[in-house]
């Protein structure tokens, strides 16, 4: 199996969660619903800006870190698309779907 570059997981993460949340009416959603989906929007495009700086990085010390700073920020993500699935609004497939793809920009950093 070809190994896919961290640039293309990410922005297949960040597509996958951009058209999670243009099918889900935010303004009908209770605040802390609002809340929860702009933190998981904003994760995404950390996590891409984060994997985009690690491409550039001039030396291996300063992609470790950056490969750390993504990895905390692809835990926390996954804790994100956890709370929204306990409001039922992503499935157990779409889940598990994300939660696979961040595993993986994970290991191949």
């Amino acid at each position: 199996m070809d190994e896919v570059s961290p640039f293309k997981l990410a922005a297949d993460i960040n597509g996958r969660i951009a058209q999670f949340l243009s099918s889900v009416d935010v303004g009908s959603l209770p605040h802390d619903q609002r809340q929860t989906l702009a933190t998981l929007k904003n994760q995404a495009t950390d996590i891409r800006l984060e994997v985009r700086d690690y491409g550039m990085a001039e030396t291996h010390a300063e992609q470790e870190r950056i490969a750390k700073a993504i990895a905390e920020r692809v835990e926390a993500a996954q804790a994100t698309i956890l709370k929204v699935s306990e409001y039922n609004l992503l499935g157990a497939a779409d889940v598990a779907q994300l939660s696979a793809q961040l595993d993986q920009l994970k290991a191949v950093l």
